[in-house]
């Protein structure tokens, strides 16, 4: 509690910048609003400093670069607008427009083949990561960091794609992020990822809720 207190006390202005902008990022997401991808852009940029400078998580910086490049890809995937749920205007960024889109973009629910591919995927790639982390750089928590950045790389895209489960592999992945930052002392960004899985909860029961509505189209990846 007083490394919490201490860290609340000192936290500097791109702290709290990273912090207030996640959580903007991941409250808008979870309400399938398109501006969530303004707030991470601002939230990675700056998040992907603290990683590399203050907590020395070599792979989680990395991961930040990448959530800051796909923040521009989401933005633009989702104002292509869905065809069985268009965009409203509060919904709209200012600058976009909702485009006509061949491709279906609306929520849908993941297949047994999509769960393999990133259970699989994930458990692998984070292993392999993690070795040549390893044996390259000095790095915190080097494999549970690796795991957790393949995992977040795989379910960033799910989000992206709108793919219910997405909230289910977020609730995992911030658990073990809870462990990582605080067994580095990093208490406060601990605190963050535990809102994130409140978050994540709440985007799993709303997300399912839109699923339910009569005009939306109920469909499983392939």
């Amino acid at each position: 509690m007083d490394a919490l207190t201490d860290q609340l006390l000192s936290a500097s202005f791109l702290d709290w910048l990273a912090i207030l902008t996640s959580l903007l990022y991941v409250w808008l997401a979870a309400k399938d609003n398109n501006w969530c991808w303004l707030f991470a852009a601002i939230s990675t940029s700056v998040w992907a400093w603290q990683s590399f400078f203050e907590y020395q998580l070599v792979s989680d910086g990395l991961l930040q670069v990448f959530y800051f490049i796909m923040a521009g890809v989401g933005l633009w995937r989702w104002t292509r607008g869905q065809p069985n749920t268009p965009a409203t205007s509060a919904d709209t960024v200012p600058g976009t427009t909702s485009m006509p889109s061949t491709e279906d973009t609306s929520i849908q629910s993941m297949s047994f083949n999509e769960h393999l591919f990133v259970i699989g995927g994930g458990l692998l790639g984070g292993l392999a990561l993690g070795f040549l982390f390893s044996n390259t750089l000095v790095a915190a928590a080097t494999y549970p960091d690796a795991i957790t950045t393949v995992f977040s790389i795989i379910t960033t895209f799910l989000l992206i794609s709108r793919r219910l489960e997405n909230w289910l592999y977020w609730i995992v992945i911030d658990a073990v992020y809870v462990w990582i930052y605080g067994s580095t002392g990093a208490i406060l960004f601990a605190l963050m990822m535990l809102i994130n899985i409140g978050m994540a909860v709440y985007g799993y029961l709303n997300w399912r809720k839109e699923l339910s509505k009569p005009n939306t189209s109920v469909t499983s990846g392939v």
